[in-house]
């Protein structure tokens, strides 16, 4: 059955952690892979995607690394592009321009796939920081609707509306913005060392066998976002009451 306030299913669900990255593809992560498949074997998740800065892992050495952990491991990729962090799922490498999002986007349609806005907000509800929306407004916590309006939400087909490395403040207006275009839902842990893979996740209403159920299933908008795995307390991440 869906959950009445947000359409999404209200479960049980299929837990996985959508963004993290390992020191193998990373040069800024301390997420050695033994590691990871330690701390992913210990926390009972669904699944786990790499998903490294602007390289990705071979198919082959992700099936391989399934079967023998016992744990799936899907893989994806973190794009820096000039509209952010775009996590970019259906492709086979990197492709030179697709750090143009347009270029990205071209590409990902040409082979089926889809494009997550990570961390959209990260840093910029900060008054320290000049970030201008596209009314040439800082951007304001109070305006969710004004956000919607930058073109990165053009582009994408999912906004990562809770991630691990920000600050709740960050990820309830990016889900006040998911909510408001009606664009899918998804969390990923952001993780760079193994102490907080899982710490919050993507939660499917069934299992995925593979990449190609994994971008479905989102672009069916067959997913939310939840923490409280590693307390063995899953919940739903939702707008407080006074915001909805």
């Amino acid at each position: 059955m869906p959950d009445s306030r947000s359409g999404h299913p209200a479960g049980p669900y299929f837990s996985i952690d959508l963004h993290l990255h390992t020191n193998r593809g990373s040069s800024d992560s301390n997420l050695a892979l033994k590691d990871l498949v330690d701390r992913a074997s210990a926390i009972g998740i669904g699944a786990v995607c790499i998903t490294e800065h602007d390289n990705m892992w071979d198919l082959r050495e992700m099936a391989e690394l399934s079967d023998k952990s016992g744990v799936m491991f899907l893989r994806g990729m973190e794009v820096t592009t000039d509209m952010g962090h775009i996590g970019a799922f259906g492709l086979e490498r990197y492709i030179g321009g697709i750090y143009k999002l347009a270029e990205l986007r071209r590409i990902v349609d040409l082979e089926g796939g889809i494009l997550i806005a990570n961390h959209p907000f990260r840093y910029k509800l900060d008054a320290r920081f000049s970030f201008i929306n596209p009314d040439s407004e800082p951007i304001d916590p109070s305006y969710p609707d004004r956000a919607a309006k930058l073109k990165i939400f053009e582009m994408v087909d999912a906004i990562e509306v809770l991630n691990g490395a920000c600050s709740e403040d960050e990820n309830v207006f990016a889900l006040q913005v998911a909510r408001h275009l009606g664009l899918a839902e998804v969390a990923g842990s952001d993780s760079h060392s193994a102490g907080s893979v899982g710490c919050v996740t993507t939660l499917l209403d069934a299992p995925v066998k593979d990449e190609r159920a994994l971008i479905d299933a989102i672009r069916a908008k067959r997913c939310r976002a939840g923490r409280g795995l590693l307390k063995s307390a899953l919940a739903p991440f939702d707008l407080p009451s006074a915001a909805e």
